[in-house]
């Protein structure tokens, strides 16, 4: 075989270095044309490269006696050119069913699934599929319509991990020019030209219209463009994974970051820091689109506390400094913070709180005798006194936890700490991480507000107290 086609596509693999000499390849071979000139092409190349071949067949169960004629095609053609052919069927409509995906979801996964469970039964180092030019021109149509950003846009590689497409740069009609002057059939497969499938719909209707209408050329200028959009994703792929090893922390199926840092980057790192967080949570990138990750990177503009809903259940949020993607359900930051956020006081000492602005304020605490304080001391809004005799564990500072409750009175009445965070009018997405001083689930003490609990009053009967300062840094 040594057609003008033929040598087009070898240039084109050794331009891109798909096939090294002594390589062991599984082709994926439907029967169609653009895998039976495939085919043909690696047979061609084995003998001068040394290859090892391998094809696979995966009848999809969907069109019958037709199918199994491809499936007796298949076998006959690559069994002619001396070839094992491995044959895998499957009921896809009912695989879709079960799964929640369209049958072309469903096709492509399990075909991909029989590739590599070949190649790695037989210890083979890549996979080739059948994709051309075509194919590549409508890939990127549908990524645009769908909302992907620049690395789907960018198209199919000609080499993805252990994936090799020798065709890329091979138009469909040349491909059936090449195997008319050679004088070998294929298969034609009816579903081709059934619209209920969207990729059917771009190649049927919308490219033909374009070619027709508005650019007679659309195949090729959306080919160079989706190269030139590949070259220019490499590099901010290269910058985006240096940033992103220096800046986000992965812990336990979260992904966080730092709202000031990430703040700083230019918007196309941003998402493409955003867009691997989101794909580290989720296990995989596919469906997560360009308005999926604008939502994600508004959050470093608004407001601690709010939440955006992300496919494969998914939730962005923001708390305080930190963006943050994890599954819903699971704990936030801010609410495992309620659990590990404990500050154990020193009497005397000093205790370091950070609010939720970035301000830090100073504690001093120490002991002293009842008659050592005046009235004055114990109004003021800066300087609380707790009746030591009544504190039974010593206190700890600590974010809010449910059941906490604070007495109003001295007659034992009491409030929930949510409640008394709701008459101050503190926000919701605020009230998780203000610092409250509690014995158990009593507070004695919320600095933020000037609020103590009625329970530690000093009494005349006061013989000890705990004597606090509130200042700010810098006041010490």
């Amino acid at each position: 075989m040594k057609s003008t086609v033929y040598l087009k596509v070898k240039d084109f693999i050794m331009e891109h270095g798909l096939v090294d000499y002594g390589d062991r390849i599984v082709a994926g071979v439907s029967g169609g044309a653009d895998s039976v000139f495939l085919f043909m092409v690696l047979a061609g190349l084995a003998k001068e490269y040394n290859l090892s071949l391998c094809a696979v067949h995966v009848n999809h169960g969907i069109r019958g006696e037709e199918a199994l004629r491809d499936e007796e095609y298949t076998k006959n053609f690559v069994q002619g050119l001396g070839y094992e052919c491995k044959v895998f069927y499957k009921d896809i409509p009912a695989l879709a069913r079960d799964l929640k995906i369209t049958e072309e979801e469903a096709g492509r996964s399990y075909r991909y699934e029989c590739f590599e469970n070949v190649r790695e039964s037989l210890g083979f180092d890549k996979i080739a599929v059948a994709h051309h030019k075509d194919d590549q021109a409508e890939t990127v149509l549908f990524q645009l319509f769908r909302g992907s950003g620049i690395k789907g846009l960018g198209g199919m590689r000609p080499e993805n991990g252990n994936i090799i497409r020798p065709l890329l740069g091979t138009r469909r009609c040349e491909i059936e020019k090449a195997l008319l002057a050679e004088n070998v059939g294929y298969c034609m497969d009816c579903t081709n030209s059934d619209n209920k499938y969207s990729r059917n719909i771009i190649r049927n209707r919308i490219i033909p219209y374009i070619e027709e209408n508005i650019q007679p050329a659309i195949i090729e200028r959306l080919s160079g463009t989706a190269g030139q959009l590949r070259d220019i994703y490499t590099y901010i792929d290269r910058e985006a994974e240096k940033l992103y090893k220096e800046i986000v922390k992965e812990d336990n199926g979260i992904c966080m970051v730092d709202v000031g840092i990430i703040g700083k980057e230019d918007i196309v790192l941003q998402r493409e820091i955003f867009l691997r967080m989101a794909g580290y949570v989720a296990g995989r990138c596919k469906d997560i689109t360009s308005k999926h990750i604008s939502m994600v990177s508004a959050l470093v503009h608004k407001d601690t506390g709010k939440r955006v809903c992300l496919p494969y259940d998914m939730q962005a949020g923001r708390d305080y400094n930190k963006i943050w993607i994890m599954k819903a359900g699971h704990e936030t930051p801010a609410q495992a913070g309620n659990d590990n956020s404990i500050i154990d006081i020193c009497v005397p000492g000093r205790t370091e709180l950070e609010y939720i602005n970035g301000e830090r304020h100073i504690i001093l605490f120490e002991r002293m005798d009842r008659n050592d304080i005046s009235h004055i001391i114990e109004k003021n809004y800066c300087t609380k006194c707790f009746d030591y005799d009544k504190i039974k564990f010593m206190p700890q500072f600590r974010y809010p936890k449910d059941g906490d409750y604070i007495w109003l009175r001295t007659d034992g009445s009491k409030k929930k700490l949510s409640r008394i965070f709701i008459d101050s009018k503190i926000p919701a997405n605020e009230r998780g991480r203000i610092w409250v001083l509690a014995e158990g689930s009593h507070i004695l003490w919320i600095p933020s507000i000037g609020r103590c609990s009625a329970y530690y009053y000093v009494t005349d009967g006061t013989r000890e107290v705990l004597h606090a300062t509130l200042c700010t840094e810098g006041e010490n």
